[in-house]
């Protein structure tokens, strides 16, 4: 079976619908999406509805948690201080987003889960990276 797993849309449209495009000429069997769906682009909301009206499996993205959960942006801009001045920009568009999306839609977001085996009877697994996390989710941790 053809499968596509899409992931990093961000809410931008134009993408989506170039990607929705190839989608209709690939016809994939199943298509899963990988997160980071509403944050930093102008379409947030049409993003969310339409992937959630095509029923689409997926993961929580990091900017997907970022924007349900405020204090994950917080403990990573604390991890990376050389960036500060990035973060009040990140902060502004974060907050733009959560305003726009409404609670409903943050709350779909937030019960993404971190991985998925989809469907059940397949060898599909998907798995996102947790912010600040930098190494292989396979590989144990070094001691």
């Amino acid at each position: 079976m053809r499968t596509a797993i899409i992931s990093d849309i961000h809410g931008n449209r134009t993408a989506f619908e170039a990607v929705l495009a190839d989608l209709r000429t690939t016809s994939p069997g199943l298509i899963l999406h990988g997160g980071d769906l509403a944050d930093s682009g102008s379409s947030p909301v049409e993003i969310v509805d339409q992937i959630r009206d095509f029923g689409w499996p997926g993961v929580v993205g990091n900017t997907d948690e970022m924007l349900t959960t405020p204090s994950s942006l917080e403990d990573f801009a604390k991890a990376s201080p050389h960036l500060q001045n990035l973060f009040a920009t990140i902060r502004e568009m974060a907050d733009s987003t959560r305003e726009a999306l409404g609670e409903e839609r943050l709350a779909w977001l937030r019960n993404l889960p971190l991985q998925r085996i989809v469907p059940p009877s397949r060898s599909y697994m998907l798995v996102r990276e947790a912010l600040g996390m930098r190494r292989n989710l396979m590989q144990p941790p070094k001691s």
